[in-house]
């Protein structure tokens, strides 16, 4: 259970993301989480052009003390086209007889569903619960105030997605939410780089001003070409685009 002064002190309402004053000290400040119980696609929607990124997180013992858990990140991984990179040994996987034959693409729009199995099978502990689950059902049918949800798969020939991810487009910026790679099989085991550089691509190609890679202190994003910069460098680009 969060502590009963975060509880306190952190609650975010719609009005407070309509206050310029509150959001200016919100972006000065330290704190980078917050939370709200309000889980309609208006809010979630509204955090995301805020420049948050929300998960879910626990306040109890059930399903119903769960609630939205905004997060306006002290730092951020941005991808620029000019810096997306994909390792040597990747490239040679995907010269090899071996991928080949898989028939690897990038599906746009994957069917929602299948990347939310993707993620319950490969994370255990995913913070992707039932009401998140709902509200993300609730967000694909949703298209106002630049923000569509995405989802891209890697597919095989034989229409096994065995790497995926959902995030979200706001303005002209992508941003990644929570993802998912099959490493059941040891053929797969690059599949999760290359629906990450296949991603990127085409990304670049439908003219997104940079991918917002979310928390930077991953090495996969760093090695994908991101670069990190701090809330405010980030939130300057970020509202330009949006």
């Amino acid at each position: 259970m969060k502590s009963t002064f975060f509880l306190r002190n952190f609650q975010i309402s719609r009005e407070d993301l309509l206050s310029p004053d509150t959001m200016m000290a919100i972006y000065r400040s330290r704190q980078n989480y917050y939370w709200t119980p309000d889980w309609t696609p208006e809010m979630y929607i509204s955090l995301a052009r805020a420049g948050f990124i929300s998960v879910s997180t626990d306040i109890g013992d059930s399903e119903e003390q769960l609630v939205l858990l905004p997060e306006i990140q002290r730092a951020y991984a941005v991808l620029d086209w000019e810096n997306l990179h994909i390792s040597k040994s990747t490239r040679r996987w995907m010269r090899s007889e071996k991928c080949r034959i898989q028939g690897y693409h990038l599906d746009i729009h994957c069917d929602l569903h299948t990347i939310l199995t993707g993620i319950t099978n490969c994370h255990y502990d995913s913070w992707v619960r039932e009401p998140y689950r709902n509200l993300l059902e609730a967000l694909q049918d949703i298209h106002r105030d630049n923000f569509t949800l995405l989802t891209f798969g890697l597919s095989t020939a034989d229409g096994s997605c065995v790497a995926g991810e959902i995030g979200y487009r706001t303005g002209n910026v992508y941003t990644s939410l929570t993802g998912f790679h099959d490493r059941s099989m040891r053929i797969h085991n690059h599949a999760g780089k290359l629906q990450l550089y296949l991603l990127g691509q085409y990304l670049r190609d439908n003219n997104y001003a940079f991918w917002n890679l979310g928390h930077p202190y991953m090495q996969y994003k760093l090695d994908l070409g991101a670069k990190i910069l701090d809330r405010i460098s980030f939130l300057e680009r970020w509202f330009r685009e949006i």
